[in-house]
């Protein structure tokens, strides 16, 4: 009678642990579609906008498909952002994402007139979520062509999810 307690009682702290395991390895991003939220980006050559923040509307389409559009204030022109990503890494709390994008903005640098680069994007980042409806992302990528010299760039954003 004592080794059917005891089985018992191993079996009901297994099933409890593994409920509990279930649970907290749940994959909060799948639930995730539409997002809006605010993106911070660190170019770092010319030309200088450091830092440039603007609102970001983020949607995942899948669970390992999205698009991104940032609207930023550069100097005194509007920017505008449009990207594609691809989770390569997809775990409980954090994604690992590459994407692509081009830049649209106007620069007007000293004693010049206005033009318009739109520099084409690369990028790696790391989403992670920070409750199920807000992720925290960091991006580091490289830009170039479309009438600048290309460089590398940075970039933080915070989001919430519907």
């Amino acid at each position: 009678m004592k080794s059917i307690i005891k089985s018992g009682s191993l079996a009901l702290l297994a099933l409890t642990l593994s409920a509990f395991s279930a649970t907290a390895l749940e994959n909060l991003s799948s639930r995730y579609g539409f997002g809006t939220g605010m993106q911070l980006t660190f170019p770092m050559t010319p030309p200088q906008a450091l830092p440039a923040s603007g609102m970001s509307v983020r949607v995942w389409v899948s669970d390992l498909f999205g698009f991104e559009a940032d609207f930023f204030v550069v100097g005194s022109a509007l920017s505008f952002t449009p990207r594609a990503f691809l989770k390569v890494i997809n775990l409980e709390i954090a994604d690992l994402y590459v994407g692509a994008g081009v830049g649209i903005f106007a620069y007007a640098p000293p004693q010049d007139a206005l033009m318009l680069y739109t520099p084409l994007q690369g990028l790696i980042g790391l989403e992670m979520r920070l409750t199920p409806r807000v992720a925290l992302n960091g991006e580091v990528g490289i830009f170039g062509l479309g009438g600048t010299k290309g460089g590398v760039t940075s970039g933080l954003g915070l989001h919430f999810y519907f």
